[in-house]
C-alpha cells in the first residue's frame, strides 16, 4: 500500500470514528470502511467539467444463475 493511500485512508478512519462518537473498539469497522471509500474513489473520476462521474473500471454485469433443480416433491413422503 503506497504511502499516501495509507494515509488518507487513516485520517478517513480516524474522521469516521469521530462522526460515530467515538465509540470504543470499532476501529477495524472504520479502517474497513475507509477502505471501501478509497477503493470507490480509485474507481471514479470527474468529468473535466466536474459534472458527471465517470466509472473507470466497470463491474461485469452477473450472469443469471442456472435454475435450481429440485429431486424430488418435498410433499412426498418416501416409505
Amino acid at each position: 500500500m503506497s504511502s499516501r493511500r495509507h494515509e488518507w485512508i487513516s485520517k478517513r478512519a480516524y474522521a469516521i470514528w469521530e462522526e460515530q462518537g467515538r465509540p470504543h473498539g470499532r476501529d477495524d469497522e472504520h479502517w474497513r470502511q475507509a477502505v471501501a471509500e478509497r477503493d470507490a474513489l480509485e474507481r471514479t473520476q470527474a468529468s473535466v467539467d466536474g459534472r458527471e462521474v465517470l466509472v473507470k473500471f466497470r463491474p461485469k454485469p452477473q450472469r443469471p444463475g442456472m435454475p435450481r433443480q429440485h429431486w424430488g416433491n418435498p410433499s412426498t413422503k418416501v416409505g
